[in-house]
């Protein structure tokens, strides 16, 4: 086992996004509505995962797929906050995500593109720097949708040859994309309550299915499921232990990358060696943290600081 300080965390987007998040209170459809302030921040799950890994103050990388056409925003960004960039870059565009905030009702519209188009030898580049990359990280992160061009199977491939660097993985996906990634059986995978009941084929109204849910989900094969239930917390498992988590009351100013947050602070649990109690306090202060800026902004780690001793875990 390699020492704390080789436990680098690699994520993957294969997606990326440009997040233009726009601030409307008492936004209405089929209406002229005026924006109070906007910003836009480089994004995509995997993106906003690293981001808060490296809040955080831990050493992370990135991979996955950038367009040529608007890579240069995604650059600068990496190389400002120090984050180690291995993105493979393609023809085309990152799409750009729009995120409506009604300030006055507290909800949030998105409007999220098709993404970039990969190609079979965009992919096999990829693979080959995420090979090189398992030489010294061992923990990565998969996230977010898949871009147009690639099978539903791809997680799945990644994760097997991930796995047979022995490298751990948590998956993050939707639909198709989780179905088949489960199949390669990550260490982790974390979906919100919605994404859980498109996977288990059924509604999950009641907190005693989403716990059936996640005991099949474990006798299957996954180590841990992260189930993330919005300003309600989270229910996180493995084979051992249930916890019920719950954090703080706040005011939102952002719900985006909620999730991806929690997964970063979780990680970075699980590479210092943490239980699982603690890693679950750590991503939910991280989520919370998270939530209380514009958008997709990490909390500060003085803020993820403050919020540990105020998560509620049983």
């Amino acid at each position: 086992m390699k020492s704390e300080e080789q436990q680098k965390i690699v994520t993957i987007t294969l997606n990326p996004a440009l997040d233009h998040t726009v601030h409307i209170p008492q936004f209405q459809t089929g209406e002229v509505n005026r924006a109070q302030q906007q910003r836009i921040d480089p994004g995509g799950k995997g993106i906003n995962v690293a981001k808060v890994v490296r809040a955080l103050g831990y050493p992370v990388a990135v991979t996955g797929f950038l367009g040529q056409d608007n890579s240069k925003v995604f650059n600068e960004y990496f190389q400002r906050k120090a984050i180690d960039n291995f993105f493979v870059e393609v023809t085309g565009a990152a799409r750009v995500n729009i995120k409506i905030v009604d300030d006055h009702n507290g909800q949030v519209t998105e409007i999220n593109f098709p993404g970039l188009i990969s190609t079979s030898p965009d992919l096999a580049k990829l693979t080959g720097v995420i090979r090189r990359l398992t030489d010294d990280r061992q923990y990565f992160v998969i996230s977010g949708s898949l871009p147009q061009g690639l099978p539903d199977t791809i997680y799945g491939q990644l994760i097997e040859i991930l796995k047979g660097q022995r490298v751990k993985v948590l998956l993050d996906s939707s639909g198709a994309a989780l179905r088949e990634g489960i199949k390669a059986l990550p260490d982790a995978i974390k979906p919100n309550l919605e994404e859980l009941s498109q996977l288990m084929g059924k509604s999950l109204e009641k907190e005693n299915d989403i716990r059936k849910a996640i005991a099949e989900l474990l006798a299957g094969g996954i180590k841990q499921v992260v189930v993330t239930l919005g300003s309600q917390g989270a229910i996180i498992a493995d084979k051992e232990q249930t916890l019920r988590v719950r954090p703080p009351a706040v005011i939102a100013k952002s719900t985006v990358g909620a999730g991806d947050a929690l997964v970063a602070g979780f990680v970075v649990g699980q590479t210092r060696g943490l239980s699982l109690a603690e890693c679950a306090r750590l991503g939910t202060a991280a989520a919370t943290a998270s939530v209380i800026q514009p958008g997709t902004q990490a909390g500060s780690i003085k803020e993820v600081a403050r919020l540990l001793a105020e998560i509620d875990i049983r």
